[in-house]
């Protein structure tokens, strides 16, 4: 007998529908490897079919596309199958554009869909302006705030070992950490280890252990501050210089005079201080000069990644008129010219066996670097303070500036006792220490109280400090004695501690000038 055409449309109809997958009853995203996707990489997005069982569904054809059209970003394959036994299908994104992309990716079978996380690519060179190298962590991983570190006792001999954590942070052009880059260490003075270079951790951070040792920091004669050094802002005139200050700010050289303890409060003359050293001599016998950039330590970071530019038009290029920075071949600036001169160490960038400043154009691929400077100070001897000999000690590095004796306190009242002390170089002393500071005893009938404790952010040319004196009579008390003429005698000391370094740092202890006085009637 034979079938009718429409017996037979039925029949194939029933065939092909039970060769073909039914739809999903779920469609589900599963991940998507990796988590943080550079530009130019390749991001795997997977999402998994599932049946009215609960069981992974194989053979769905499933396709895919994005939930926006975004420029530069690829989608490969577009469609594909759900794996036997897993369920899963996958594709791949590619972002090939120069700047920050995101994408949503959607797939879909029938009336079935799933959506993917936004998948975000970041930028993937390392960027010269978000290169960052600062030591002495104060307010959490990868942060800089601790310029000194004590390193010499107070007859200028080198307590080695006195270590400080230093951290570079390398990102893109975006902010974004780079994970695995290589950043290699270079110093003046001291040491760096246990290798002299880093990689990266997952968020961008390279860290380095730092230590006072030998070579000693280059002796350097003084000089002047400017706002405007060659090389800064956008003079191009100066191509073999950095722009950088012949001294951090956090040592206030814009407040620099010539005697600091002397000219205390006085106008700034930008002329570094100086001293003769009353106890180190030259091999003529003559005294040495004493500055604060004697002991200033420059270190640099270096890695591989791209020069910063001003991506004015937002198309992650940089164009021929965008402004960019010019960078040097890394060097360490021991004497803080702004420019490598003889003997200093530098990274050889292009291979031509002579260190090179800026070559003029903008580099996409190149050895990007910072500097940091650190301090090493000490604490005055007895030959640094007053009273001093003119001919020996002209410069003086503690002075008082109230009270100024005779010091005569009345009934019931008290007297703010201020002094300035420097170490021999002009420079504040090393305070690493929450509870760094001045205790005070007396002998008398007066008490003494503390003032403000704690690290120090900023090291300009000397440490103001201060402690009060107070007559130990109540003046609650009706009955509270007056003292017979003279009075009756009292005596200050205090002694002012500083901690050399925020790890494993020694506690250096040094006198503040004595006061004595009257408590009267």
């Amino acid at each position: 007998m034979r079938l009718g055409l429409a017996v037979y449309v039925a029949i194939t109809s029933g065939v092909l529908a039970a060769c073909s997958a039914p739809t999903p009853s779920t469609l589900e995203f599963v991940d998507q490897s990796p988590l943080q996707p550079r530009l130019g990489e390749i991001t795997t997005l997977n999402f998994r079919a599932i049946d009215s069982r609960g069981e992974p569904q194989p053979g769905v054809h499933v396709t895919f596309e994005l939930q926006a059209p975004v420029p530069g970003v690829e989608l490969n394959p577009t469609e594909a199958d759900t794996n036997v036994g897993t369920g899963i299908v996958s594709t791949q994104v590619v972002a090939k554009g120069g700047r920050v992309s995101s994408v949503v990716v959607v797939a879909r079978v029938v009336d079935k869909v799933a959506i993917s996380p936004a998948v975000t690519f970041a930028g993937s060179s390392s960027n010269s302006r978000q290169f960052t190298f600062q030591c002495g962590t104060v307010a959490g991983e990868a942060s800089g705030g601790v310029h000194a570190i004590g390193a010499f006792d107070e007859s200028r001999h080198l307590i080695a070992g006195v270590k400080l954590r230093c951290i570079a942070h390398v990102a893109d052009r975006n902010g974004d950490g780079i994970a695995g880059a290589q950043v290699s260490f270079l110093t003046e003075a001291g040491t760096i280890g246990p290798s002299s270079t880093s990689v990266t951790s997952v968020v961008g951070n390279a860290e380095v252990m730092y230590k006072t040792s030998l070579p000693l920091p280059e002796d350097v004669s003084p000089g002047t501050f400017t706002w405007n050094p060659p090389g800064s802002g956008r003079d191009i005139s100066n191509p073999t210089y950095t722009g950088e200050y012949i001294a951090p700010l956090w040592m206030h050289p814009f407040a620099w005079v010539e005697d600091p303890i002397a000219n205390f409060d006085r106008e700034a003359t930008f002329q570094e201080p100086r001293r003769p050293d009353p106890i180190r001599r030259d091999r003529d016998g003559s005294p040495l000069t004493n500055n604060p950039r004697d002991n200033l330590v420059s270190m640099i970071a270096v890695t591989t990644g791209e020069e910063a530019f001003d991506d004015l038009n937002n198309n992650g290029t940089r164009e021929e008129s965008e402004p960019f920075v010019d960078l040097t071949e890394p060097f360490v600036d021991n004497n803080d010219s702004g420019t490598w001169d003889k003997g200093e160490r530098y990274v050889d960038a292009n291979g031509n066996g002579v260190w090179d400043g800026k070559n003029g154009r903008y580099d996409a691929t190149t050895l990007i670097w910072v500097q940091e400077r650190i301090l090493w100070t000490g604490w005055p001897h007895k030959e640094d303070r007053e009273p001093a000999t003119a001919q020996r000690n002209p410069k003086p590095v503690v002075k008082t500036l109230s009270p100024l004796p005779p010091v005569t306190l009345a009934k019931f009242k008290q007297v703010p006792v201020d002094f300035l002390m420097a170490d021999p170089w002009f420079n504040s002393m090393a305070r690493n220490g929450d509870d760094d500071g001045c205790n005070a005893v007396s002998v008398g009938p007066v008490e003494v109280a503390a003032l403000a404790r704690g690290k120090a952010f900023t090291y300009p040319a000397y440490t103001r400090l201060r402690y009060i004196i107070k007559d130990t009579r109540d003046p609650t008390d009706p009955t509270a004695p007056n003292y017979a003429t003279p009075g009756i005698d009292f005596e200050v000391t205090a002694d002012c501690i500083f901690t050399a370094s925020p790890v494993e740092g020694y506690k250096a202890q040094v006198a503040a000038p004595k006061v004595n006085g009257v408590v009267f009637p």
